[in-house]
């Protein structure tokens, strides 16, 4: 590597409930020199590199809901006991890391929005995980994807290894210390943007775009031929009638023109009706939309939608895309955050209930299932509504009309042998 990117490292070896570690940390001087060295042309550069994908209304809107959708959702982490319950584990030190503040810079929805912003248009997603000398998580620093690329090293039995090279850090990265979230990938090591595979359409959707503002732009379209009968012209007079018609359409593109002396004007273009324009436009935010893996209703088209088809996208929307984007960040995070020796222990979980934050009808049939089947007291529901606590809200209840296959099996078998006493000698009387 470079001298230039020799800075000072810590490195120790360290065995911790039986797994060997060599730490190889990141000063806070490498670290802090990640946010100041991200954008040596400022914003500008950032934006021109991705300007004309993003300057499409699709391609922006699908970006903007994917991320938003996982960066409203609350990260939250939960001790396990030996039956898989969970319960909040708020004393660990990745709790309010990952829920509220991965770094000293960026808030939980500022971070995982960006992390995926990075993720669906240049492929990877990567944040370095900050550790202190016990192995706790101290920070997630998100790394642009042009200041890191992936190496490969021979250990000391000739095995590949997979490592990270980050610009400005002396020492590489090993996988357990980077958050590394792929887009579609064919080799599973790194991620291709989804913006590679719908490049053809991208470019397609510009130039219409384009051609629709160059439509608007030369007045509606007067395009055509202006000849004059019966007169040969020299440069500077075909210059004057060019600034001359240019200056009038300029004034008034939809009005009407007045031709001098024997001249004459024949439009040679076509309209944007024949040259189906609207219709090219319309199909290219369905063909965008499916790269995303987003309903065009998403995208705000509108056109052949009903309220029943609004409401079926967004149960669509959170099964075939926001799911698996959540998994993916989810199972990422869980084996490399927490220690070896917490898996099975301590898990972090996305809470997609506040996804009905905003349905309050969705959110009352939901509270109210739960605590008919005994599944939340009146003390949780009133809880997660923000409502105080009830003196008498922290016992569970269930509807008196039900009971357990048990004592349904029980009472059958009790009545048959009570009727199965009774004998030919039994009197019944009449």
């Amino acid at each position: 590597m470079s001298d230039t990117f020799l800075v000072g490292v810590e490195k120790c070896d360290m065995n911790i409930f039986g797994y060997n570690f060599e730490i190889r940390k990141a000063s806070k001087k490498e670290i802090s020199a990640i946010p100041a060295h991200n954008f040596p042309g400022g914003y500008k550069h950032l934006l021109s590199s991705r300007s004309k994908p993003m300057l499409l209304s699709t391609v922006y809107r699908c970006v903007d809901l994917i991320s938003d959708s996982v960066a409203v959702l609350p990260l939250k982490t939960y001790s396990l006991d030996k039956d898989g319950f969970k319960t909040d584990f708020k004393t660990h030190p990745a709790y309010y890391l990952l829920n509220l503040e991965p770094n000293e810079d960026m808030t939980r929805f500022v971070f995982f929005k960006t992390l995926m912003a990075s993720v669906l248009l240049e492929g990877n997603g990567f944040a370095y995980i900050e550790r202190s000398s016990y192995l706790e998580p101290l920070q997630l620093i998100y790394l642009p994807k042009s200041q890191v690329s992936i190496v490969w090293v021979t250990d000391k039995n000739g095995i590949l290894r997979k490592r990270y090279q980050v610009v400005g850090f002396k020492e590489l990265v090993e996988p357990r210390d980077m958050i590394h979230v792929l887009n579609f990938s064919y080799d599973g090591i790194y991620g291709v943007s989804t913006l590679t595979h719908a490049a053809q359409s991208v470019n397609i959707a510009t130039k219409s775009e384009e051609h629709a503002d160059g439509f608007f732009d030369s007045g509606g379209g007067i395009s055509g031929i202006l000849t004059v009968e019966n007169k040969r012209l020299d440069d500077p007079q075909k210059e004057q009638m060019y600034k001359t018609w240019d200056k009038r359409i300029a004034k008034r593109p939809n009005g009407i023109a007045i031709l001098e002396g024997n001249m004459k004007y024949q439009p040679i273009s076509i309209s944007p009706k024949d040259s189906q324009l609207l219709e090219s436009r319309q199909f290219n935010v369905v063909d965008i939309c499916r790269f995303f893996s987003v309903s065009p209703v998403k995208a705000f088209d509108l056109s052949k939608s009903s309220y029943s088809t609004v409401e079926a996208t967004q149960l669509q929307y959170l099964t075939d895309t926001a799911l698996a984007v959540i998994t993916k960040i989810e199972l990422e995070i869980n084996r490399k955050v927490f220690l070896p020796s917490e898996r099975g222990s301590v898990v972090a979980e996305f809470d997609t209930s506040a996804i009905l934050r905003t349905d309050k009808a969705a959110q009352a049939a939901y509270w109210k299932d739960m605590f008919y089947v005994g599944g939340a007291t009146p003390n949780v529901i009133r809880r997660e509504n923000n409502l105080p606590r009830d003196p008498n809200g922290d016992k569970s209840f269930v509807p008196v009309n039900v009971q357990t296959l048990d004592n349904a099996v029980k009472e059958i078998s009790t009545n048959n042998e009570e009727n199965f006493k009774v004998s030919d000698n039994s009197v019944v009387s009449v």
